[in-house]
């Protein structure tokens, strides 16, 4: 490629993310403030700050950004649509900014599960915690993706400070992501000193980083309180034991809201590696092809049934039926290592590959032992095997890379539709949260004792907006500087849609 098509591509891929970016901020902006949106945009979010967060959390950069947000639609807006452009960046920018690789990364975010969509990014509070750790965090990954390559990265002090305090950052978010962050740190060095016989000021700032916010965040009271069980919301173990409640994490909700739910990004996944296999079982000795074959096999069968149960949500299902999920998800998994382990790939790719998938398990593991666990602890996973998805892809020869761009150009398409859809549903969710704030705000105004606020349309689009409980009620009247001593009452929507 000459300089003046790389010039050109190089403008196309700026000009889509300007595009991304402008499309994500209007769709942001219509997002509600809802839950514990309330409590951190009045008067209790500043109280929570007043005392530096004791005995709430150490999620201390976290909270933060959550204070900050709450406090401007506008801000909001903008750090949303920044971050996860930013993410749609990085993980393009880590698998070579592939063709069409930014549509089919932003096809898979916009088709993301609903629980997944309304928990990380919709809810301010989830958006805070959940989606910046892992924009952040990739971007460390990005900064040390040259470990990878066969030049030896560079002694740069001048990065130290700057990633020293990154790592403070990215350990000061959530929890999950901080214990991952700390491994990240120690791995990139144990690396390194592996392929390279060196170490780097960088990495090693970057350590520092992770450990000095890692003992930040687990200073804060509120984890002795949860380690004694004293804790009313938040335990390790449960109160059936470490194992059981492990079993009962991961079958209840790991399964269903971090591998099954998440349908499409198992098909992309699945036809990736069909494409791979296809182009590499040729090259493979008699018992690596049998591995091979029934690893894909198991995948496929995984991803097909994911289809299924998804469309068929809505009703828990037997507990037999949850151990039988499970342990097809174990399966999977085993079967995913399988065929990474016998791919005739050079070495350092198959070691990122690994590095891949084994971050997932590294953000999920911890969900075994902590409650309460929700769909928005699963984002970071989810943006990891969008990851190892695009690495795949990136294996493939250019004459199956050209094929694929001519297919994937229906991403274009598919992204679209669903963004339209979103404007759709939120644009709708909107215009009805505003009049029902106005109407809210008149009543009150005019002296009523007992107010109705609808229930938004699509309420399975938001995150905790209903009020039928008074913590929540206390909490919108607060946000909105409602007077305290006013009734709620929650009514059924009239909009009809």
């Amino acid at each position: 490629m000459n300089k003046l098509t790389d010039k050109k591509s190089q403008s196309k891929i700026i000009f889509a993310y300007g595009i991304i970016f402008v499309l994500l901020f209007f769709l942001c902006m219509l997002f509600p403030y809802s839950g514990d949106d309330w409590a951190w945009g009045s008067q209790i979010g500043l109280d929570r700050l007043s005392n530096w967060f004791d005995n709430y959390s150490g999620r201390y950069f976290g909270n933060l950004i959550v204070l900050a947000l709450t406090r401007s639609n506008l801000l909001k807006s903008f750090v949303m649509s920044f971050s996860l452009t930013g993410i749609i960046a990085l993980c393009n920018k880590l698998t070579g900014e592939q063709k069409n690789g930014v549509f089919i990364i932003s096809t898979i975010l916009v088709l993301m599960p609903t629980t997944l969509l309304r928990q990380s990014i919709v809810w301010t509070s989830g958006f805070a915690n959940y989606t910046t750790s892992i924009f952040l965090t990739l971007i460390y990954i990005y900064y040390v993706n040259n470990i990878y390559g066969d030049d030896k990265p560079k002694q740069s002090p001048l990065a130290a400070v700057p990633l020293l305090i990154l790592g403070a950052a990215n350990t000061l978010i959530v929890e999950h992501l901080t214990l991952y962050n700390v491994v990240l740190a120690v791995y990139v060095i144990v690396f390194t000193i592996i392929k390279f016989k060196k170490l780097y000021i960088q990495h090693i700032a970057y350590f520092i980083g992770t450990v000095a916010g890692t003992v930040l965040m687990f200073s804060n009271s509120v984890y002795s309180s949860v380690a004694d069980g004293s804790d009313s919301y938040r335990t390790i173990g449960g109160n059936k034991g470490v194992i059981s409640n492990a079993i009962n994490a991961y079958l209840d909700t790991i399964v269903p809201e971090g591998f099954i739910g998440n349908f499409v990004l198992n098909v992309f996944l699945v036809a990736v590696c069909i494409i791979v296999w296809f182009g590499v079982k040729d090259k493979l000795s008699k018992v690596p092809k049998i591995l091979g074959a029934l690893a894909i096999t198991v995948m496929t069968a995984f991803a097909s049934s994911s289809i299924i149960i998804v469309n068929a949500s809505g009703v828990k299902p037997l507990r037999l039926l949850a151990m039988a999920q499970g342990a097809a998800t174990v399966a999977y998994i085993i079967a995913f290592i399988v065929f990474l382990f016998i791919l005739p790939i050079e070495i350092t790719q198959k070691v990122k590959l690994f590095f891949i998938l084994g971050s997932t398990g590294c953000m999920i593991a911890p969900l075994l032992v902590v409650t309460p666990i929700g769909s928005r602890c699963f984002f970071a996973p989810y943006v990891m095997m969008i990851y190892l998805g695009m690495e795949f892809y990136s294996i493939f020869d250019d004459e199956i890379k050209e094929k694929c761009a001519k297919v994937s150009r229906l991403t274009i398409i598919t992204a679209s539709v669903g963004l339209i859809f979103l404007f759709y549903v939120y644009g709708t969710i909107a215009i009805c949260n505003n009049e029902r704030v106005e109407k809210a705000k008149q009543d009150a105004q005019a002296g009523a004792d007992i107010i109705q606020v609808e229930e938004l349309p699509y309420k399975d689009y938001v995150w905790c907006s209903e009020l039928e409980e008074d913590v929540w009620k206390t909490r919108f009247k607060l946000f909105y500087d409602i007077d305290k001593s006013v009734g709620i009452e929650q009514i059924p929507s009239k909009q009809k849609f």
